[in-house]
Formats: C-alpha cells, sequence, structure tokens
C-alpha cells in the first residue's frame, strides 16, 4: 500500500511510502476475534499472468513490477476514506460489487491469467475508487507500459519462428532466401517497456493530493553524442 504523508516538518511536503499488508488484519476485527486469520485476500491477483498460465517458468524481475502494478491498481480500486469514527481518516475496503473481483473469485490460474491479458490487450477503462481517482494517470500510463512490452514479446516470437511461405513470396522473398536474423529482446523488461523508471517517472506528473510527491531516483543521464568535429592526432 501506498501511504501519502503530509506536513513533515515546517515543509508542507509529500512523500509516498510503500508498505507491505500481505499478512495484516484489521485492528477491528482482532479487538472481537484474536483467532482471525489475515484479510482473505490471497496472493493469485498480485501474480503475474504468465507466471498464471504457465508460459513463463523464470520469475523475472518485469514479473516483480507486474504484481506491483496490481497492488497499487486493486488498492486505489477496492478502498475509500472514513470518517465515520472522528476526526481521523481511515481506509476501508467499498461496499458493493468490487472492480476486478473476479480476480479474488477465480480459482482456476489459467482462466485468472486470461483475466489479466484481457485487462492488457483488451482495456477498457480504469475504475478505481473516486478517493483514489488521482492515481488514474499513473496506472493507466504503466498499463500502456506493459501493454506495449507484451505486443513486442508477441512480434518478437513471431519473429523467431519466422514467417509462412505464402508471406516470403508475397514480401518478394524466394523461398530459399535466408530471413535476417531477429533483433535481440531483453525478456527481463519486456523489451525495455517495463523497468524501474517506467514505474517512478510517471509520478513527477501527478496533479491534486498527489502533487509534488517526493521521489528519491535521478534518471540515468542520456549518453553524450559522438563528437562531430574530433581532430585526428596525427593531423
Amino acid at each position: 500500500m501506498c501511504r501519502i504523508i503530509k506536513n513533515l516538518g515546517a515543509k508542507d511536503e509529500v512523500y509516498g511510502v510503500l508498505t507491505d499488508y500481505g499478512l495484516s488484519s484489521w485492528a477491528a476485527s482482532l479487538k472481537t476475534d484474536y483467532t482471525k486469520t489475515p484479510q482473505q485476500s490471497g496472493t493469485p491477483p498480485y501474480v503475474a499472468k504468465e507466471l498464471l498460465v504457465g508460459t513463463s517458468d523464470v520469475h523475472l524481475y518485469r514479473h516483480d513490477v507486474e504484481s506491483l502494478f496490481y497492488v497499487m491498481l486493486l488498492t486505489c480500486a477496492h478502498h475509500e476514506f472514513d470518517r465515520s469514527g472522528g476526526a481521523k481518516w481511515s481506509v476501508v475496503i467499498r461496499e458493493g460489487i468490487l472492480p476486478y473481483q473476479k480476480w479474488f473469485n477465480q480459482q482456476h490460474y489459467e482462466m485468472l491469467g486470461s483475466l489479466k491479458g484481457s485487462f492488457f490487450f483488451w482495456p477498457k477503462a480504469i475504475e478505481l475508487s473516486p478517493a483514489f481517482e488521482d492515481f488514474h494517470p499513473w496506472l493507466q500510463d504503466l498499463r500502456f507500459s506493459f501493454t506495449e512490452g507484451f505486443v513486442n514479446e508477441l512480434l518478437n516470437l513471431s519473429a523467431q519462428e519466422g514467417p509462412s511461405v505464402w508471406r516470403r513470396k508475397r514480401a518478394g522473398w524466394s523461398s530459399h532466401q535466408v530471413m535476417p536474423p531477429p533483433v535481440p529482446f531483453d525478456d527481463e523488461t519486456l523489451g525495455g517497456h517495463v523497468h524501474y523508471s517506467a514505474v517512478i517517472e510517471p509520478t513527477r506528473y501527478l496533479k491534486g493530493e498527489l502533487t509534488g510527491l517526493k521521489i528519491r531516483y535521478d534518471p540515468p543521464s542520456p549518453p553524450l553524442p559522438p563528437p562531430t568535429d574530433a581532430v585526428h592526432a596525427d593531423a
């Protein structure tokens, strides 16, 4: 969960704190039942889709980024702020039918992976709680990064298999002509689309309550272009 902290010290600053509540329980529930298990959210809704459907046997860096995306998405979609207990705000689960609730109700891992694939390849508008609507541009940008990466992954797989005979002929290639090798694909980052900068950089442009969010990250400087007026030593 990403907590927003304001009014630190003399300055009114905003910081994001990533906290893991995976084994936590609501304090109100524990007061009445100390044998209550942690909230039954389970882990499959937060698992990368390729690990659910079994198309990847290796846990990659981008799988962790995808899990982080689901944590952000489901937190912002399923929760709201409540002030009924007094002046202090609390975060509670929304009532009624929640967005993406099918991800929690689906017991078949491959079907859950297919649902997540639909979320990326046939995207509908991201549904969030009104209280977390300021996160919408950030989550939308992250989903777009994943979609671009998944599309490039499919294109790379197609390039490795090579085009069919009729496609080669349509492109003017002879049946014996050797096709050029496919461009190397970085599977860890989905071809460079899913990486740390893709997660952090959009926070610089967030509005509303997230305006001014402090991030401790300096993007790498682009490489300098080669000099055009270099003089050879033997000139």
